[in-house]
């Protein structure tokens, strides 16, 4: 089981159960017997999932730059290997090698993970990277294991900074949203008479020396210098990344300034 946010959402509506048994336990002495069966029986419930959760192994498999046909063609692969398998929508991080898998250190099965890399090494002509436990805030625990494949002759740009905020910008407030396809989303509301309206923009993207060009779907275009710096947060001074309209828009969030806070 992948321990993430995710996985505790899943949990959330037994543990708001649980909450409610408990306090009807202390709001009525009677019920105090019945309410302990409850809570009992919840805890059951609960490390029964919990359980089950954690006892199929998994395959969690992650694709950048293949055709529907191609990850079919690679999970049906990887499940002869009598692991479930999984795909995730999660992008790959730049920094992952084109072909790389991450195991929990306890995992002692040696000879299922030379058949894993044999099969991932003929079907991606790639050598694979084993990920260090926990590396690039990927961890996966028990016999689960996370599998990264990025086609190396894809033509998808990487952006450093997928998602920017609008900073500065009065009566609205703007998300962009860059993908490696190559197109982006200009998410935003606008503050008028106390009411929010959302809207959206959308179009093409390219990055070229320093330079975030925007050309939108109407045909009109906007550009956005880069540069660093850094701002004061809560935990001191942060670096920043900065992306600052060159030019005059219609549309007043895309004349905005967008940023990025780091805060790791």
């Amino acid at each position: 089981m992948v321990i993430s946010p995710a996985n505790f959402l899943l949990l959330k509506p037994l543990f708001q159960r649980l909450f409610l048994v408990f306090k009807n336990d202390f709001l009525s002495a009677e019920r105090r017997s019945v309410g302990r069966t409850r809570l009992s029986a919840g805890l059951v419930i609960t490390a029964a999932f919990i359980a089950s959760g954690c006892s199929t192994p998994t395959l969690y498999l992650t694709t950048e730059g293949y055709s529907e046909a191609q990850q079919a063609e690679l999970r049906k692969q990887l499940e002869t290997l009598d692991y479930a398998v999984e795909t995730t929508r999660i992008e790959i991080p730049e920094a992952f090698p084109d072909t790389t898998i991450s195991v929990n250190p306890a995992f002692s099965d040696i000879q299922f993970l030379e058949r894993l890399e044999a099969l991932l090494e003929d079907k991606t002509q790639a050598s694979v990277h084993s990920m260090r436990f926990g590396e690039g805030n990927h961890a996966y625990f028990g016999k689960n294991i996370g599998i990264y494949v990025r086609n190396p002759e894809s033509q998808q740009q990487r952006f450093a900074n997928p998602f920017l905020r609008s900073t500065q910008c009065p009566q609205q407030d703007g998300l962009l949203k860059i993908s490696n396809d190559g197109s982006f989303q200009l998410e935003f509301v606008y503050y008028a008479d106390d009411e929010q309206n959302l809207h959206y923009l959308n179009g093409l993207w390219r990055w070229h020396e320093s330079t975030l060009s925007l050309v939108f779907s109407d045909g009109s275009e906007q550009h956005l210098q880069h540069r660093r710096s850094e701002v004061a947060t809560y935990q001191g001074m942060r670096p920043t990344d900065i992306y600052t309209p060159i030019h005059d828009h219609s549309e007043a969030i895309v004349n905005c300034a967008y940023q990025v806070i780091h805060m790791r």
